[in-house]
């Protein structure tokens, strides 16, 4: 093998030198007589340095007075030539090829990661046929804390599919899970709710059986389910003859009718079956509750501004029908949405993905500035060959081609070595915590993202390349070799040139450790934050109860009593108990309360906090604190009076400055909230302490929460709170184990620690981070390099003058004094880039921050002083190094 790739390598060279030695000697001749004759013409340096020239920067074709046509650039055979001439200057200085080739590598491949990242979640289509025309129509309540609602109701769907021209299909759909009986053992398993009208709107086609047909939305009809590929493999083997079967969902038997095919995915891919949706006509002409999404597809030659203005429509004349909550509405800022349905997916991280893509693209920058100036530097050495050949009649033109070809194929290494980095660097993408990012297991580096990567780079690394070409083609033959002879410098223009280069990447690496230093604050803020519980120590499990087991009320609280008694007993808990809605769980409700008495003022809108049930023992078990009155006891059962307890805010808002312990509220039943013989009444029996329900920055709704006892509220789901001092994988199998032993047919699933729900809550977040942690790090070392670049060539073209003045007298102090000025001149000017840089951004770091100022001065001083320990490091060695010249030495090189 060794041999082979020896024989390979030795083939690879002739390739570069065929036909070199035979044009040399055919050329020799006419070569030095067109040196000798330009030499005594223009008063040139002696004949022997052009001609040193010549053997040192190539053959003689290149300066043949007929080899324009060999020039053209329609030639192939010049462009292969130029391509073996490029590689050989290449590999002849392997240091400029090699930093050429891994500053642009490492920028391309934080480039291509970034880049598949936004590309497969947010410019690609939902892999589903006419993704683009498809809509989500959410209602909303700004008035009433709800801001961020996703969902419509039943009511609005029926209304707006004769209302909706604009809409070509309409469906409903919502996720959720369900016990499925596989084998005799139950399991919890994401389920689909949808009306069969969703699989006719997304364009789908069953791999076996059938969908579901019109009939089946309607009640007593509806117990069909489909399967997706991988359940059916999984519980059937993948035999055909599963279509027909029955399977037990929820304890009801369903029939299977038909199963996806592997590649159908619609929103999320971890759902396993589908249900068809049937409402009583009651909860179609309901309006309000808003439990389900609502998505439509445009028809052809329609837009979203035609379906918004066809439901704005709609909605008026549905207030104008209901005139007893049309005030209420109003002041609650009722309106409804219309947006792409990509948008509902990755609405939570679009901005936090857009904004790592420009770091990512700022990296790239910076690294090819930071090419620009080596390019720069090079072409300073390189100007006696091409003044030379440009005396001897070569063509701007072709050395234009020839220059360009250099830069191409080390731009093209870069790239190659960007694309196979980034490939890498996707496969821990678990580390990074892609893999927790909405569609997520869609994120791959196709040709797509390659090809905007790569030829972006490519694109600015040629342009960048177009500074020393200029450079380059302006200088003559006489200048050029005169300044080789005495170690002349280069033009003040090109060297304020290089210096603005580094200096404009100094700005860009103050921009993104600026940004990096926000989202450390906000990380560390977010850890600090008081979510309103205490989350060490706690785990939480969920479960459903099955309808077909437990049908009444008083099963449902008979369960949860002994599960509970199930729980108490494992040995270490400390507390436990159930909740509705666990917080950061992702599953919560609102619903409109009132106090009585309470009188709302004019244009004020009534709120609808979050609401939930729980049982004795979970306010202990997560350390929520209780601020008035007492928790929840064995006492509230269903017999006794109804209470509430409410959150800080709630009680601030309905009794400011008053205890509200003993007061009533009341929970509307009717659109005009008024006071019937029907109204449910409750008395509030304790304060607690505001909880982050849904995120620990605190989004979602601002206008509070409140409780209700299980007993007097029971529902079938529900998750277990349990505080302990034990690892949390012996607590788990224990709570297996004794849920088993109270019902061995209730599934258990998504079991956490709360310090787990907290940090998946972060990982977006965590994930902003680490990128631009990292992209902060490449800038720094890449800013770092361009500055000990610009001070090492600058002590090398100064070296006679720095001997000079070691000669009249200067000390060693003074020569570093003299290069380190240089260095910080560069380093203030960027830091001055860099600060208006920041000042320009704000407004879109602001979105990203928590609890810290988008100009914050601690982290101004923190990234400044970063900076400058690094430009002091940069500068010191180049420094050194002008401090050690030996003035004889230098001066004897002039």
């Amino acid at each position: 093998m060794t041999g082979w790739l020896g024989e390979q390598w030795r083939r690879f060279k002739c390739w570069l030198r065929r036909d070199q030695m035979a044009r040399e000697l055919a050329d020799e001749m006419a070569l030095h007589q067109q040196l000798k004759a330009d030499s005594l013409k223009e008063n040139h340096e002696p004949f022997e340095a052009a001609v040193e020239a010549r053997r040192r920067f190539g053959s003689p074709t290149l300066f043949a007075e007929d080899s324009h046509a060999y020039w053209g650039w329609s030639s192939l055979d010049g462009l292969a030539r130029d391509l073996r001439h490029g590689l050989r200057n290449l590999a002849r200085d392997k240091s400029y090829s090699a930093a050429v080739a891994l500053t642009l590598g490492v920028c391309v491949a934080a480039n291509t990661v970034t880049f598949a990242v936004v590309h497969s979640v947010l410019l690609r289509p939902l892999p589903v046929p006419n993704a683009e025309r498809m809509v989500l129509m959410a209602n909303r309540y700004p008035g009433a804390g709800v801001e961020d609602l996703n969902t419509s109701s039943v009511g609005d769907y029926y209304d707006r599919l004769e209302a909706v021209p604009a809409l070509e299909e309409q469906a409903l759909f919502r996720l959720g899970t369900q016990t499925v009986e596989v084998s005799d053992a139950p399991e919890q398993m994401q389920s689909m709710a949808v009306t069969p009208s969703l699989f006719k709107l997304v364009s789908a086609k069953p791999s076996h059986g059938r969908l579901f047909q019109p009939e089946e939305g309607e009640i007593g009809q509806h117990q069909k389910v489909i399967l997706s590929d991988g359940s059916w493999r999984r519980m059937y083997a993948g035999e055909p003859s599963a279509v027909g079967r029955e399977l037990r969902v929820g304890g009801h038997p369903f029939t299977i009718v038909g199963i996806l095919p592997p590649d159908f995915n619609f929103v999320s891919p971890d759902v396993q079956f589908w249900i068809p949706l049937a409402f009583t006509g009651q909860v179609k002409s309901g309006h309000h509750s808003n439990n389900w999404y609502h998505i439509g597809l445009l028809r052809r030659g329609s837009n979203i501004a035609q379906v918004q203005a066809q439901v704005d429509a709609l909605n008026a004349a549905n207030l104008d029908k209901f005139p007893e909550s049309k005030d209420m509405l109003i002041n609650a800022g009722f309106h409804t949405v219309v947006e792409p349905l990509e948008h509902m997916i990755v609405k939570d991280v679009e901005s936090t993905i857009y904004l790592l893509w420009g770091g990512a693209v700022l990296v790239l920058l910076i690294g090819v500035l930071n090419i620009g100036s080596l390019m720069l530097a090079r072409s300073s050495a390189r100007r006696k060959e091409i003044a030379t050949r440009l005396a001897l009649g070569a063509g701007g033109l072709h050395l234009t081609r020839q220059l360009t070809m250099e830069n191409l194929v080390v731009a093209s290494f870069g790239g190659l070595i960007g694309v196979f980095g980034g490939t890498a660097l996707l496969r821990t993408s678990a580390a990074l915590g892609i893999d927790r990012l909405p569609r997520s297991g869609e994120v791959r580096i196709d040709g797509f993202v390659i090809l905007v990567s790569v030829g972006l780079a490519v694109g600015l690394c040629l342009i960048v390349g177009l500074l020393p070409l200029v450079q380059n083609l302006r200088v003559g033959l006489s200048p050029a070799l005169h300044e080789a002879s005495r170690g002349g410098t280069d033009g003040v223009r090109w060297r304020l040139v290089r210096r603005g280069l580094v200096s404009a990447e100094i700005g860009m690496a103050f921009s993104l450790l600026f940004a990096t230093g926000l989202l450390l604050a906000t990380f560390r803020n977010l850890l600090n934050v008081d979510p309103g519980f205490v989350s060490t120590g706690v785990w939480t499990v969920s479960t459903n109860a099955p309808a077909t087991r437990y049908p009444a009320d008083a099963d449902l609280r008979s369960l949860m009593n002994r599960l509970l008694q199930a729980m108490h007993g494992i040995p270490g808990v400390i507390a436990a108990g159930a909740t509705t809605a666990i917080p950061l769980g992702g599953d919560y409700n609102d619903s409109v309360i009132l106090a009585e008495g309470y009188e709302m003022r004019p244009g004020e809108s009534v709120v609808s906090p979050r609401r939930s049930a729980v049982t004795p023992g979970y306010f202990e078990a997560m350390r929520i604190p209780l601020r008035h009155g007492r928790f929840f006891g064995e006492s509230d059962d269903a017999s006794a009076l109804p209470v509430v307890i409410v959150d800080e805010r709630l009680a601030e808002r309905f009794w400011p400055n008053r205890d509200p312990i003993g007061r009533r509220m009341y929970v509307p039943n009717n659109p005009s909230l008024r006071i019937n013989a029907e109204t449910r009444w409750v008395t509030v029996v304790g304060v607690v302490g505001s909880v982050r329900l849904e995120d620990l920055a605190g989004g979602g709704n601002t206008v509070g929460a409140y409780y209700f006892p299980y007993a007097q509220d029971p529902s079938r789901g529900y998750t277990f709170a349990v505080k302990t001092g034990k690892a949390a994988a012996s607590v788990e199998r224990a709570i297996a184990t004794h849920v088993a032993a109270v019902d061995r047919e209730l599934a258990l699933f998504d079991g956490k620690t709360m310090l787990d729900r907290g940090e998946l809550s972060l990982s977006p977040r965590r994930t902003a981070l680490i990128l631009t942690f990292g992209f902060g790090g490449i800038a720094l070392f890449l800013a770092g390099i361009g500055i000990y670049g610009v001070l090492s060539y600058l002590v090398a073209q100064r070296r006679r003058e720095i001997g000079i003045r070691m000669a009249l007298g200067g000390t060693r102090a003074g020569i570093m004094q003299l290069v380190m000025r240089e260095g910080l001149v560069l380093v203030f000017v960027g830091l001055l880039l860099g600060c208006c840089g920041a000042l320009a951004f704000q407004g879109v770091i602001a979105k990203e921050v928590y609890g810290v100022r988008p100009l914050n001065p601690t982290v101004i001083a923190a990234v400044t002083v970063t900076l400058m320990a690094v430009a002091l490091a940069a500068c010191w060695i180049p420094a050194c190094r002008a401090a050690n010249v030996d003035p004889g030495k230098a001066l004897s090189e002039s």
